[in-house]
C-alpha cells in the first residue's frame, strides 16, 4: 500500500478532525504567496488543507528559504504543537497557489483534550504520527541518496509532478532544478544543501 504525501494523516481519524476543526472554525482562502503562518512570528492557527496546498519554508543559513514540505488536501495544517501555546513558530507556511483552509484557533485545543477523553486520544494520536512522520523524512533525507529519492517520490506520488512546480519538487529534494530531470541517473548532483538538516513534512 503506498503511503500518503503527508505521512502524519495515516492512521488518524480525518472525519473526526475535519468535523471538529469545521464546528470551530472558519473556511479562508489564501493566495498564491500568502502566509498561514510566519517563521518567528506567534501562531495559533491550526486546521486542514481543503485544495490547493501550503509549503513548509525553513530558514536555514542567513535569508535564504529551503523547501522543507508540502501540505496537500486532507492533511492537517499549522506549527503544532507551538500553536496550541501561541508560541513563535519553527517555520513558514505559504500557500502555493489559491488554497482553502478550514482553520480554528488551535488554543482551544488544550481545553478540549482536557475534557473530552476521545479528543485528548486523538491528539495524542496527531502527535505520535507527527514524530513518526519527522522521523520518516530523516531517514528518507540520510538513509537514500538524492536518486533514490527522486525515484521514491515520483513512484509513490506520481500526481506530485501535476501538482507542484518542478523547481519546487527540486527544492524539496534538495538537489539543482537543473538536475532534476537526471532523477533517473546516478549522477544526479546535490545542490549545496548537504549539511542542511530539514525536519518540516
Amino acid at each position: 500500500m503506498k503511503r500518503h504525501f503527508n505521512t502524519h494523516i495515516e492512521g488518524l481519524d480525518l472525519n473526526f478532525w475535519h468535523d471538529l476543526i469545521e464546528s470551530r472554525g472558519t473556511l479562508v482562502t489564501l493566495q498564491a504567496g500568502e502566509y498561514l503562518c510566519r517563521m518567528g512570528e506567534p501562531t495559533n492557527k491550526f486546521g486542514y488543507v481543503k485544495s490547493g496546498y501550503l509549503k513548509y519554508g525553513l530558514i536555514r543559513i542567513g535569508k535564504q528559504q529551503i523547501l522543507g514540505g508540502f501540505a496537500f488536501p486532507g492533511a492537517m495544517c499549522g506549527d503544532y504543537p507551538s500553536c496550541l501555546y501561541n508560541k513563535p513558530a519553527h517555520f513558514d507556511l505559504v500557500a502555493g497557489r489559491k488554497t482553502e483552509l478550514w482553520l480554528m484557533d488551535s488554543t482551544e485545543l488544550l481545553e478540549l483534550y482536557e475534557e473530552h477523553a476521545q479528543i485528548g486520544s486523538q491528539g495524542r494520536l496527531l502527535m505520535e504520527s507527527i514524530y513518526d512522520s519527522l522521523l520518516f523524512r530523516y531517514c528518507d533525507m540520510y538513509g537514500k541518496t538524492p536518486t533514490e529519492r527522486y525515484l521514491y517520490l515520483i513512484h509513490a506520488h506520481p500526481q506530485i509532478e501535476q501538482d507542484v512546480p518542478q523547481k519546487e519538487i527540486a527544492e524539496y529534494l534538495q538537489i539543482t532544478p537543473v538536475h532534476l530531470c537526471q532523477g533517473a541517473d546516478e549522477t544526479v548532483i546535490v545542490a549545496d544543501y548537504k549539511h542542511r538538516f530539514i525536519i518540516a513534512v
